[in-house]
Formats: structure tokens, C-alpha cells, sequence
């Protein structure tokens, strides 16, 4: 079987020919009329090529480089992480120093015990650092 219906039956000894791949589909709707086509067949040619619309070829990509975008993911990702270090860090810093202020005033006026929150406070530095540090 011929690779284009509209071409005449090749000879059973001979191969037919293949067609070359058109450049572009605006090609394969301005071939010429097939002289006699295959019965229940429309013909395809200059008629329908002057109804059809142009098909056009989409632009090549010209888009960000895959690095340029993978820096990116990677630097949004760090900013990220460094002002949720800040901002964890600063609220357990003032957390521990509240709650130690608050229990030693406590402690101070009634007498007692009061409590240095110092995990918080070591943490919440330690975080603190990293975030600036990063």
C-alpha cells in the first residue's frame, strides 16, 4: 500500500518511493488535486487549500534556562527558610524572657520560686543565628 491514497497503484515488482516529510503543514494543503481520486474520496488540493486557513509553526522556545530556574526555586527556598529561622527564633527568645521576668516578679513579690526559661532562650538564639548566619 502507497503511503499517499490519492497516488496511482505502484507496480507489485517496485517499492514505492518514500515521500520526503513536509517542512511545514502550510505544504501538505497546497499539493495539486490528485487527477482521479479513490471513489468516496474528497479531492484534496487547490480548492480546499484556498478555503483553509494557514497553519502556522510554533515559535521555538526561548524561555528561562533550566539552571537560571532551578537557581531560583533555590534561592526562594533559602530566603524562605532564613526568615523562618529569624522569626521562630526572636518569638522563643521573647517567650523565655517573658516567662522568666513574669515567674521572677512573681517570686519577688510573695517570695518563692521562679523559673529562668532558659531552653527557649538558647534555641530560639541558636535559631536566631542560623537565620542571620544563612
Amino acid at each position: 500500500m502507497s503511503i499517499d491514497p490519492y497516488a496511482p497503484p505502484a507496480a507489485p515488482d517496485a517499492l514505492p518511493a518514500p515521500a520526503p516529510p513536509p517542512v511545514d503543514l502550510n505544504d501538505v494543503f497546497s499539493r495539486p488535486a490528485a487527477a482521479n481520486p479513490p471513489p468516496g474520496y474528497p479531492p484534496i488540493g487547490a480548492a480546499i487549500a484556498k478555503r483553509a486557513r494557514a497553519v502556522s509553526t510554533p515559535q521555538p522556545w526561548n524561555g528561562p534556562s533550566v539552571d537560571g530556574y532551578a537557581q531560583s526555586i533555590y534561592e526562594s527556598e533559602r530566603r524562605a527558610a532564613k526568615s523562618k529561622n529569624i522569626t521562630l527564633g526572636l518569638i522563643l527568645v521573647v517567650v523565655g524572657i517573658i516567662v522568666t521576668a513574669a515567674t521572677y516578679d512573681s517570686a519577688s513579690r510573695s517570695g518563692g520560686t521562679y523559673i529562668i526559661a532558659w531552653g527557649p532562650m538558647v534555641f530560639g538564639a541558636i535559631r536566631l543565628i542560623k537565620g542571620l548566619a544563612s
